[in-house]
């Protein structure tokens, strides 16, 4: 007799949405970095750092996200001055649309998880408030 197949339960959707949300950011913001961008874009990006931020950290989880997300946002504006530092010592003109997309990605990358990092320690002064 053959076994009749399960529906995966909601907790197991629901925990999907949340890294799900972060590759379609990750795309958006790729995607994004070659296009003039408007507000819904960084509308889009923010929306989809909040659903990050609610669905896709735990408690464990927190201090190394919230750590890397700052190394990161730090890094992103660190690589793009490093980046036009060194062409300009070099004498190497950089193509100005090079310089473009570089800064839209940075900037993309950094309100999607700027976005997410915010609801993370929002809940993490919530959780050490309450004393949890």
């Amino acid at each position: 007799m053959a076994k009749a197949k399960r529906k995966p339960s909601k907790k197991k959707l629901i925990a999907l949405v949340g890294p799900s949300a972060f590759y379609i950011g990750l795309v958006i913001a790729l995607v994004a970095a070659v296009i003039e961008p408007s507000g819904w874009l960084y509308v889009v990006l923010g929306v989809l750092g909040v659903i990050i931020g609610l669905l896709n950290v735990t408690t464990r989880e927190t201090g190394p996200f919230l750590l890397a997300s700052i190394a990161f946002i730090a890094a992103a504006g660190g690589m793009w001055t490093l980046m036009v530092t060194a062409f300009t010592a070099a004498l190497l003109p950089i193509p100005e649309i090079l310089t473009k997309e570089l800064l839209r990605l940075a900037t993309n990358l950094t309100v999607l998880i700027g976005a997410s990092a915010v609801v993370i320690s929002l809940r993490a002064i919530y959780e050490a408030a309450k004393g949890g």
